[in-house]
């Protein structure tokens, strides 16, 4: 049970952020090259604003807000359930090996299965998703002992040796490619983050569904 001044102050504390979060997406759907008044936000989502209004807020700023809330989200909740199972405040999924097996997955994708240019943008998040995902299933598999269940310790001792040998891949095919390769690979996989941190989210929560992580977070 919570205390009564620790609930107020998470309260506050949402509220606050609410605020800040509401007052950014005000602040980025109005300025930019194109600005727009803000006593004009309101008329346009209601439909009356202008052919230019309307393209800069729905086709331009619009989807690239919603896109970062949704990253934001995925990013708070995968930390947050990594560091309630592993009972560690500083757990991320670069530490176990996630962010490695998405880049591995892209590299792999990249190097050795031909594909349009205009394909490639739209599966490299799939890919980096499935390769994410794949890792976090091992990582489970390696960890998991059916004597003792998941050991936070043994999850992340298992996570930074997969870190390890899957950053050893990745350098491995970035090394043995072509100049001009190597180049693009470097820059696509800085990219894969999102696809980790979310196939963090599904797959371990999926798989752990037994494991309440909350429950750490709220004895300690």
């Amino acid at each position: 049970m919570m205390q009564p001044a620790l609930l107020r102050k998470q309260r506050i504390l949402m509220i606050i952020l609410l605020a800040m979060i509401l007052t950014t997406i005000v602040l980025g759907l109005s300025l930019g090259y194109s600005s727009i008044p803000i006593d004009r936000l309101l008329p346009a989502f209601l439909g009356n604003g202008t052919f230019k209004e309307d393209f800069i807020l729905f086709s331009i700023r619009l989807p690239r807000i919603l896109i970062t809330l949704l990253a934001g989200m995925a990013l708070a909740l995968s930390g947050a359930i990594l560091q309630g199972v592993t009972r560690n405040d500083l757990a991320d999924p670069g530490i176990i090996g996630i962010n490695s097996g998405a880049g591995v997955a892209i590299a792999v994708f990249f190097l050795f299965i031909p594909v349009e240019a205009g394909s490639f943008v739209y599966l490299m998040p799939v890919v980096a998703f499935c390769g994410a995902l794949l890792t976090a299933v091992l990582i489970y598999v390696f960890s998991y002992s059916r004597q003792t269940g998941l050991q936070p310790v043994r999850l992340v001792l298992t996570g930074i040796g997969f870190s390890l040998a899957l950053s050893g891949v990745m350098i491995v095919l970035i090394s043995s490619t072509e100049r001009g390769k190597s180049r693009l690979h470097r820059k696509l996989a800085c990219r894969q983050y999102l696809g980790g941190r979310l196939a963090v989210y599904l797959g371990i929560t999926a798989l752990a569904a037994h494991f309440d992580p909350f429950h750490f977070i709220q004895s300690e």
